[in-house]
């Protein structure tokens, strides 16, 4: 199971699960002493299983993707081969590179060439890669909303739901991650919008792809 803490921000890394991070608890606001989870219907809870095992069930995708925040929209691209790794692009200008593989997320500033690495666990590139998703134990299920066609799934951490909040959204029939909204506890909101993911996909040079070597040490 995956630990939603985040140890680590940056203005340019603000997408979650995939770029924003949450304060650590001690580093940021006093934290409540435990979020309250949603009041969740039988139906609810089975629509959630349901989409836990469209998670855990996904091998790989690749997909262009829009952000928007108050610093503006940028755009990219993600990889994922799972279990284990994930690959975020951001389109210049914005000068980041992420990547992590089984147990490391290498976050590289390509402008400044800075590489920065932490534990995976720390991050919430978990919530895709994790061999074992789950909407419980140091998550919890906040808010839950169905429409005909969609699911909003809010989550906080169990024990610091201070810290912020990630939103997911799917649509449903057939089901597929589409958005996300990360809150953060200055309360600032970045939403993230997949464009024409392709599932199943191979990746034929998955080994350079999803290399977490410090790309300053390679000798060109």
């Amino acid at each position: 199971m995956f630990d939603v803490r985040l140890i680590f921000r940056t203005a340019t890394m603000l997408s979650i699960l995939l770029a924003a991070l949450w304060v650590a608890p001690g580093n940021g606001p006093a934290a409540a002493a435990e979020a309250v989870p949603a009041d969740l219907s039988e139906a609810d809870r089975a629509d959630l299983a349901r989409i836990e095992a469209y998670l855990n069930d996904l091998t790989t995708m690749e997909s262009r993707f829009l952000q928007f925040s108050e610093e503006g929209v940028a755009e990219g691209r993600i990889m994922l081969d799972r279990p284990g790794h994930l690959r975020i692009e951001y389109a210049p200008p914005v000068p980041v590179l992420m990547i992590a593989s089984s147990r490391l997320l290498m976050y590289h500033d390509t402008q400044l060439k800075q590489t920065t690495f932490l534990p995976v666990s720390e991050t919430p590139a978990a919530l895709l890669i994790d061999d074992d998703i789950m909407f419980s134990g140091d998550v919890t299920v906040t808010a839950f909303e169905r429409t005909p066609k969609a699911f909003r799934i809010t989550l906080e951490q169990t024990d610091a739901p201070d810290t912020g909040s990630v939103t997911l959204m799917f649509e449903d029939a057939p089901m597929r991650l589409a958005k996300w909204r990360v809150i953060d506890a200055q309360g600032t909101a970045v939403d993230v919008s997949l464009l024409e993911p392709r599932f199943g996909v191979e990746f034929k040079n998955a080994g350079d792809l999803f290399s977490t070597i410090d790309p300053n040490s390679v000798i060109e």
